[in-house]
């Protein structure tokens, strides 16, 4: 497929020399078949949608011929577009005072969309944020990718200078992602999904949003279930340290339970928030092997990881809560509910007891009385 402004001798067939004149003009040919992958030559594909002749059994993939060469405005996917893979694009309006909320987006129409080793950013420059005043920020107000539809992944991708980071719907993965630079959440997920070794950081305040590193949809609309938290770092800020715009970092955010069958195991989390991990209204939940530290190195009970009843006053049941260091551990244990507080640690300066927080290196020292303290 050729970008923008390509002019092409001959009648387009999707050869090397004779490329199809866009994505849509390739999927209209009839010729692209599940298992099929579309090459994207060198260069400019504006804001692209598809929704036409894009449904698929088996997998289709658009990827950059070289690198992550061809850039898009944006990409939204409607319709009943099923079964592609978006890979190795570059995403950044190239008028960054216009373009859709999000940079890349799919309706709830869709299913088993792929986005893989994508580069999102509010504008060309984005990595240079820290500098950005609230204005600017604000006039950026692009969030980066919204998977509306089932089955969606997020993999390999870096988002950089964004509103929201990534959100998907139910019975989706999210992995091994940067989101760098956000204004309000960093991820969002629901039932059936996987939120995993994906990397959070620098946390800025320009509106009323209650910013999250992580937070759960649905909730107060219907009960959450099988969700999966592992492995993920989420550090509220890693630049200067008086910076104006630092917001303070909820970090695992999950308010409007209920949530059956949770998972949160082995994620690090450095914030300045009251909510370092805190969940209300669990129906089954383990909740095991964390950090929570206070990001500006505060001797605190807060973040603390807490465990509440749902906000209609039903207790929590069937929780494990172990092997967890954090600034506090909130919650009532009930051998009647079976909720188990079981060897946790509890931090009270963390430069005493990691290596060196001021480098994000949160070890424990081997004066900390940490190590080897789990079941």
């Amino acid at each position: 497929v050729a970008p923008l402004d390509a002019v092409v001798a001959g009648t387009p067939d999707g050869t090397e020399g004779l490329p199809f004149l866009s994505i849509g003009k390739a999927f209209a040919s009839g010729k692209v078949k599940g298992g099929d992958t579309l090459l994207l030559k060198d260069g400019a594909y504006g804001s692209v949608t598809i929704k036409a002749n894009a449904a698929f059994d088996v997998p289709v993939t658009i990827m950059s011929q070289n690198a992550k060469a061809a850039h898009f405005d944006s990409i939204l996917l409607a319709s009943n577009t099923r079964n592609l893979i978006l890979r190795n694009l570059s995403v950044w309006p190239r008028d960054p005072t216009t373009g859709l909320n999000y940079l890349v987006r799919s309706y709830d129409t869709t299913s088993d969309i792929e986005i893989d080793g994508l580069d999102i950013r509010s504008e060309q420059d984005a990595e240079n944020y820290k500098e950005w005043d609230a204005t600017k920020w604000n006039m950026r107000n692009f969030s980066g990718i919204l998977l509306q539809g089932p089955r969606g992944k997020v993999i390999n991708s870096r988002l950089t200078g964004v509103y929201h980071g990534i959100i998907v719907a139910r019975d989706s993965e999210i992995f091994n992602n940067i989101i760098t630079g956000y204004n309000g959440d960093g991820m969002r997920a629901s039932s059936d999904s996987l939120v995993h070794y994906n990397r959070v950081y620098d946390c800025v305040k320009t509106d009323g949003n209650h910013d999250d590193g992580f937070q759960a949809i649905g909730g107060a609309t219907w009960p959450i279930s099988n969700l999966v938290l592992d492995s993920n770092v989420i550090i509220e800020w890693t630049g200067e340290l008086d910076h104006p715009l630092r917001c303070s970092l909820q970090g695992i955010g999950l308010f409007d339970g209920f949530y059956d069958n949770l998972t949160i195991v082995n994620n690090l989390v450095v914030v300045s928030a009251y909510h370092g991990i805190s969940i209300y209204g669990a129906r089954g939940a383990w909740i095991a092997n964390n950090t929570v530290a206070h990001s500006k190195g505060h001797s605190l009970t807060n973040p603390y990881i807490a465990v509440r009843p749902h906000k209609n006053g039903t207790p929590p049941t069937d929780v494990l809560v172990a092997n967890n260091v954090a600034m506090s551990i909130q919650g009532m244990a009930s051998a009647t509910d079976r909720v188990v507080f079981l060897n946790n640690s509890v931090i009270g300066i963390p430069s005493l007891v990691f290596e060196n927080p001021a480098a994000f290196d949160y070890r424990p020292k081997a004066s900390s009385g940490f190590i080897d303290t789990g079941d």
